[in-house]
């Protein structure tokens, strides 16, 4: 019988392949992917399960408006161990030419390249290692790649639903805490657009005759900041703000975009109905909230603190120090330990700028990172528990 690899082995492996892995990397990064540009997306699922076919597995994509997502398997027996990831980035077509790639000081510097192209760098690495090393799972493996992620994952959970089991072990390649350690605790997330219609009119003539949106949403934008309360883990941020036709007339219409975060389920809904229940302080103004909930909190479970407590034993023997943290972002991983799977989160690769214009990630992360996952499917096939 085949001896597993060892930690050394592994790490060998990638770090042999280092280069390619980086220029890999820049490809991705240089391919955008804004979320809910379906063109663009589309492109990219077409040309990455290209790659994942070559490496054994076989790869079904699910169509939808934003671009299709990405699923993939190689057989074996239940329960499955997945990994998880999302091709979308917060990032406009365009950005790229502002801020293009860029090597240094030991970091890769490029809009996405944090969250996540370097997570996806590493899943396909990874399948190739075990396509390579030719590495037989008892377990079967799956791969689920959205494309929504980034705004609130409309299309990926249901497709998630059909193909992703309770009981299985997921590993989410989400970027990892700031200082390396996996991700066992995340806040729930709510996205929300307020619209307030009011009645426009000449400013400097007739001012009397209207109702300024403006003025409503900037009282609501207020309102909603008084909501914070950081003792039990709820914020509020009112990102963007959009209204009004010109200078010279009272604004007819205004929007804005909120962002909700919360540690507690029931903070959540109870936050969703405030928000729902909006009146104007002007009768004659009007306010139509969309949006809502679309990531549920990642709340530790012993599953995951086994898994995560693995995750440390194993970064050791790569030579990293590392432990279980939490994070105040939203991700799909959220949203499958509430389905029933057993989720660790941040298992991507290190480095920094998330939705920032300095995201990057550290180039000596890429092959340890890509190790740290490798063994940690080999850890979860040798027991169903995956603890």
């Amino acid at each position: 019988m085949r001896q597993p690899p060892t930690a050394g082995m592994i790490l060998d492996y990638f770090r042999e392949r280092g280069e390619a892995l980086l220029a890999e990397l820049r490809g991705f990064v240089e391919r955008e992917t804004p979320s809910r540009d379906g063109a663009s997306i589309e492109s990219f699922v077409l040309d990455y399960s290209s790659r994942l076919d070559e490496a054994g597995l076989t790869c079904r994509q699910f169509p939808g408006a934003w671009g299709p997502q990405l699923f993939a398997e190689l057989p074996g027996e239940d329960p499955p161990i997945v990994l998880v990831g999302h091709c979308d980035t917060v990032w406009p077509a365009g950005t790229l030419a502002e801020r293009p790639v860029e090597v240094r000081d030991g970091r890769f510097y490029g809009p996405g390249a944090y969250d996540m192209k370097a997570g996806l760098c590493i899943v396909l690495a990874v399948a190739r290692f075990l396509f390579d090393r030719q590495v037989r799972l008892r377990r079967r493996l799956q791969i689920f790649i959205a494309a929504d992620e980034e705004s609130g994952g409309d299309t990926a959970h249901p497709c998630m639903d059909e193909v992703l089991a309770p009981g299985s072990t997921a590993f989410v390649v989400e970027p990892p805490c700031p200082d390396g350690s996996v991700k066992v605790r995340r806040k729930g997330v709510g996205i929300y657009e307020l619209k307030i219609t009011g009645r426009e009119a000449h400013a400097g003539v007739e001012p009397e005759r209207g109702i300024s949106a403006v003025d409503e949403l900037a009282r609501l934008v207020l309102k909603l900041h008084g909501w914070n309360d950081p003792d039990r883990g709820i914020q509020l941020n009112v990102g963007t703000v959009s209204g009004g036709m010109a200078g010279n007339v009272v604004a007819g219409s205004a929007t804005a975009g909120v962002d909700l975060r919360f540690d507690a389920p029931a903070d959540g809904e109870a936050m969703d109905k405030k928000l729902r229940a909006l009146e104007p302080e002007n009768p004659g103004a009007a306010i139509e909230v969309s949006g809502g909930l679309c990531f549920p909190p990642l709340v530790p479970t012993p599953e995951t603190m086994r898994l995560g407590e693995r995750a440390c034993r194993l970064a050791a023997e790569l030579g990293l120090e590392i432990s279980t943290g939490s994070s105040g972002g939203g991700s799909d991983g959220s949203y499958l330990s509430s389905k029933g799977l057993f989720v660790l989160d941040g298992l991507g690769v290190e480095g920094g700028g998330a939705h920032a214009v300095d995201e990057h990630v550290l180039i000596e992360s890429l092959p340890v990172r890509a190790a740290l996952l490798a063994g940690m499917i080999l850890a979860a096939d040798e027991d169903e528990s995956s603890a």
